[in-house]
């Protein structure tokens, strides 16, 4: 039988996130700080692997920053030839921001990088937790994204 839920619980748990994202992206610096790729970097190639190619104003929005912001990371990241524009069937000035070939095997790297320091920690939450947590975080997101 579950208990009613509290506010300061969801203060707790708002709070909990804050730490365990500080301590992933202190983490993420520090696995990828030889090829000098950055914890919102890192989130930005990710994304695009994952999500596809996109535009700079949807990666922005996504994050809830600036499309300067946003913009700067791409055209860092394109400069290190990671990134390139594509043309945007949907929209003629908005560009589709994609990998390159070199950033798609810098991806992989990093998820190796990863996988091997995750296995170095020696320890990984239980299957059924960590889908219960996804689920969770997910249905607080899309709360949170409705109310705005």
């Amino acid at each position: 039988m579950s208990s009613q839920p509290s506010l300061e619980q969801m203060h707790e748990l708002a709070n909990s996130v804050r730490r365990t994202y500080n301590s992933l992206r202190h983490a993420t610096d520090q696995i990828h700080e030889e090829v000098g790729i950055s914890a919102p970097k890192r989130t930005l190639l990710m994304d695009i692997f994952r999500l596809g190619p996109q535009t700079v104003p949807a990666l922005a929005a996504s994050r809830y920053i600036s499309r300067q912001i946003i913009q700067t990371q791409v055209n860092e990241l394109k400069a290190e030839g990671y990134l390139e524009p594509r043309e945007n069937p949907e929209h003629k000035r908005s560009r589709l921001i994609t990998l390159t070939a070199s950033g798609q095997k810098l991806v992989q790297s990093m998820t190796d990088a990863e996988n091997a320091y995750i296995r170095r920690l020696g320890w990984l939450p239980d299957s059924n937790d960590l889908n219960a947590s996804i689920r969770l975080l997910d249905a607080i997101h899309e709360q949170l994204d409705d109310a705005t």
